[in-house]
């Protein structure tokens, strides 16, 4: 493994632990709206990459993008991402969806609407049960998502 001189440890798509270790951050069950079928998948964070104002994905990502607002909310270091995405992905919270994603894989945005939101992709993932996974884009502290509510997390 890696560091980075941003003091994140691994390669792009190393997975970064769940703070409290679980094996993934949340689940995203199986939906069907607006006759698109949503995969269920397991969430994960991956230590990503920032390439420039809203390119990347990842907890480089968030801190470059969202460090100031995570600092006032007392998420101080680049490793406290981790823990804000543990602290708006949670059982129960709201999943919606645009439905307009131009490579027409939806992305759907997960919603805690007293700390922020979390925005994931769908990734393929043949080790899984339903063929799915989804990555955490980049999380931050709106408290306003678009779309259309299609489900809730498992």
């Amino acid at each position: 493994m890696s560091v980075y001189d941003d003091g994140v440890v691994g390669s792009p798509n190393s997975p970064v632990a769940h703070p409290d270790g679980l094996k993934c951050y949340g689940r995203v069950p199986e939906m069907n709206s607006h006759g698109d079928i949503i995969s269920a998948g397991d969430i994960f964070l991956r230590a990503g990459r920032h390439t420039g104002p809203n390119r990347g994905f990842g907890v480089r990502h968030i801190w470059a993008e969202h460090k100031t607002e995570l600092v006032k909310l007392g998420y101080v270091t680049v490793g406290d991402v981790a823990r804000f995405v543990r602290d708006v992905i949670r059982p129960g919270s709201p999943i919606y969806c645009e439905f307009n994603h131009p490579g027409g894989k939806h992305r759907p945005t997960v919603l805690k609407s007293s700390l922020g939101i979390a925005i994931l992709e769908p990734r393929e993932a043949s080790e899984t049960d339903s063929g799915w996974i989804y990555v955490v884009v980049t999380a931050y502290t709106s408290r306003k998502a678009h779309g259309v509510l299609i489900g809730r997390l498992e």
